[in-house]
């Protein structure tokens, strides 16, 4: 099932993570895409700032709060 939960949120990887489109070091931040479930894990598509989207789990990324400027 997709989710839209966190689409368009910030994240940042846990640690290096090896991925087909090679490996993205820890603290490599990217913007989530998309979100499903699959065998009942999370996997989110992420665009990272490295030039290539891979899908991740969850408990590999770190994903930021956004930002309320009306918060303040």
């Amino acid at each position: 099932m997709m989710d839209r939960t966190h689409v368009g949120a910030r994240c940042t990887t846990r640690s290096s993570l090896r991925t087909p489109a090679g490996v993205l070091p820890q603290g490599s931040q990217g913007t989530i895409v998309h979100e499903m479930e699959n065998l009942g894990r999370q996997l989110l598509l992420v665009r990272w700032d490295s030039g290539f989207s891979v899908p991740t789990l969850a408990d590999e990324i770190e994903i930021e709060s956004p930002h309320d400027p009306q918060a303040l």
